[in-house]
């Protein structure tokens, strides 16, 4: 019978716990029509830059190559999640970040899926 396992060495870095959010966070989906050579830490670094501090995770949860896309290009899809440290994100404010991280995207020549 296991009680526990432990793994060596250590690691070096303290544990950093944080207390759960008491604001709860928005959720929004993104597609992004790439060129199929573009790689994903560039879009992703673009997503981040644009969306500022209160992005709190992106997650890709597709790619898709395929009609109606045109050959060598490619769909990533996100999963975003904001927050505010100290209070709830309104629709008006999360709506305005994606604007910007809209526009940020088409300033490098990349469009969205519909």
């Amino acid at each position: 019978m296991w009680l526990f396992e432990l793994r060596l060495p250590l690691p070096e870095a303290p544990f950093r716990f944080q207390d759960p959010s008491r604001y709860p966070p928005a959720f929004r989906d993104l597609a992004v029509v790439v060129r199929e050579a573009t790689p994903y830490g560039e879009v992703e670094g673009i997503l981040r830059e644009a969306a500022g501090p209160h992005l709190e995770s992106l997650e890709l949860f597709d790619l898709y190559q395929g009609p109606p896309l045109k050959e060598g290009e490619k769909s990533l899809a996100f999963h975003l999640r904001f927050r505010h440290p100290e209070r709830t994100l309104t629709d008006e404010e999360v709506e305005g970040i994606l604007e910007r991280v809209v526009a940020a995207l088409r300033a490098r020549g990349f469009g969205l899926r519909e």
